[in-house]
């Protein structure tokens, strides 16, 4: 009979279960109490592994790793020959995310391949980029999936392969043999259609699970590469609905017209409704007018915005539910509060109000680069009453303690909203807060003016105002 635990934490089922929500630094405390703490912790300590951050690991005894290799789930920042070498040696075989910058030259290429293809098997993300142009290779397609031999498939979800090379026939052999997958980044590939028979004898394998593909214009449509009768990308992907084209470059889309575009994303993508575009202005202006109908779901970069950009977008203005400008991860973390970009777009960032104004059934409004005056804000009302999130900046709430206060009240009425609800409900009157309790109306400051616009939206559960996402529960 097994003793019994004089402490919860020396049962085995509560400690595994504490490992899995614990930090990286909190697990190395942990990790060091003794041999049974070790054992549950591990996972918790090697379960990613960060060449970035972890700039001294290649040098530790390999006998060590290989202890604990199979704890190892992600791999980020492959860039040097040694690290493939290390985990090579270490036998880390169950690995879920893996990202490598490759180096141009032929040892890393084949030992980049060796290492895919004895982790194929778990592989769920994997992100394989060259920036060197001096050397483009052709990437071993059949390195991120396992042989048919084994019986094993792959379970990849999400593919990145930038700036190396494939042929247009190892593209269906990927999409073949990753039945999983849903996300494909190939921006920067380039893909070659070798032209030594007809078109009518070409496998274009066709994968209904791939929703999101990021591709330029140029690259779907061959430019250079492929004959005039060969299918552009789109006959791959017959139920993809977003469609990425982050070029900034010229990829040579003034070669492709309008109509082409439109009948070929007619005819194999029928349900392509959302579009993220980074190229310049009018070439988005004409895919919004004339390539597309009915998008729901559109994001432009915050360089290429503009009054005519709005004005294209409002052509959707009966489907669009999403809208926003792409935006680096790390401009949320910021501490510091960013500049805005009004001049842009006239005083007031009056033209992006067009959007909220006539977009009925606009759920997301994500501007966090450009800022709105209330004045203007007020003259109008929006029509999109069932805004789920919003990131916007307010003329005149700029610092963190303004922005605080605003959405302390914005909480603290979607509150009291709540409880005169319940009260209601219950059908007594004792309990019932008012509203101008906690923003009274004589308040004019620009926090309470904010408060009562976003107050004005019931299924709003999300705002950025400069500083720090804030949520609330949208039980009103």
């Amino acid at each position: 009979m097994s003793p019994v635990p004089k402490s919860p934490l020396e049962l085995p089922e509560l400690l595994k279960r504490i490992s899995r929500f614990v930090d990286l630094n909190d697990a190395l405390v942990c990790a060091r109490v003794c041999k049974t703490w070790s054992d549950h912790f591990a996972s918790a300590v090697w379960h990613t592994i960060d060449f970035a951050v972890h700039k001294d690991l290649d040098k530790m005894d390999v006998k060590v790793l290989a202890r604990y290799s199979h704890h190892i789930r992600v791999v980020e920042n492959i860039c040097e020959r040694h690290q493939i070498l290390v985990l090579i040696a270490s036998k880390a075989r169950k690995l879920k995310r893996l990202t490598i910058d490759m180096t141009a030259t032929q040892d890393f290429y084949a030992y980049s391949a060796d290492l895919l293809r004895r982790v194929n098997a778990s592989l769920e993300h994997v992100e394989i980029v060259q920036y060197a142009e001096d050397t483009v290779p052709y990437f071993a397609v059949d390195s991120l999936f396992p042989a048919t031999s084994t019986g094993a498939t792959s379970k990849l979800s999400f593919i990145k392969i930038d700036g190396l090379m494939m042929t247009r026939d190892s593209l269906s052999s990927l999409l073949e043999n990753c039945p999983s997958l849903d996300q494909l980044d190939i921006q920067d590939t380039t893909l070659l259609f070798l032209p030594t028979y007809d078109d009518s004898d070409i496998h274009f394998y066709k994968h209904s699970g791939v929703t999101h593909l990021t591709a330029p214009i140029g690259q779907i449509f061959g430019l250079g590469h492929t004959s005039e009768n060969t299918p552009s990308l789109f006959i791959h992907f017959p139920n993809l609905k977003t469609w990425s084209t982050w070029s900034i470059g010229s990829d040579g889309p003034e070669q492709v017209s309008r109509k082409v575009i439109r009948d070929q994303v007619t005819k194999y993508c029928p349900v392509l409704t959302a579009l993220w575009t980074s190229t310049r202005a009018p070439i988005s202006i004409g895919m919004f007018t004339q390539v597309f109908e009915g998008l729901t779901e559109i994001c432009i970069r915050n360089e290429e915005f503009s009054a005519e950009l709005v004005v294209a977008i409002l052509d959707h203005r009966e489907t669009l539910n999403q809208v926003y400008t792409f935006t680096s991860d790390y401009f949320y973390d910021s501490e510091v509060i960013p500049e805005t970009k009004s001049n842009q777009l006239g005083t007031g960032g009056w033209i992006i109000q067009s959007l909220p104004r006539h977009c009925t059934g606009l759920k997301v409004l994500q501007f966090p680069s450009f800022e709105m005056d209330m004045d203007d804000v007020d003259h109008t009302k929006w029509a999109c009453q069932d805004l789920e999130e919003l990131h916007i900046r307010i003329q005149g709430l700029d610092t963190k303690e303004k922005i605080d206060r605003a959405v302390k009240l914005w909480k603290e009425g979607r509150i009291a909203i709540q409880k005169q609800a319940n009260s209601e409900q219950e059908g007594s009157d004792s309990s019932r807060l008012q509203l101008g309790s906690i923003i009274p109306p004589g308040d004019k400051s620009i926090e309470a003016r904010v408060a009562r616009h976003l107050l004005k939206f019931k299924k709003l559960r999300e705002v950025w105002l400069g500083w720090k996402v804030r949520k609330v529960h949208t039980k009103v």
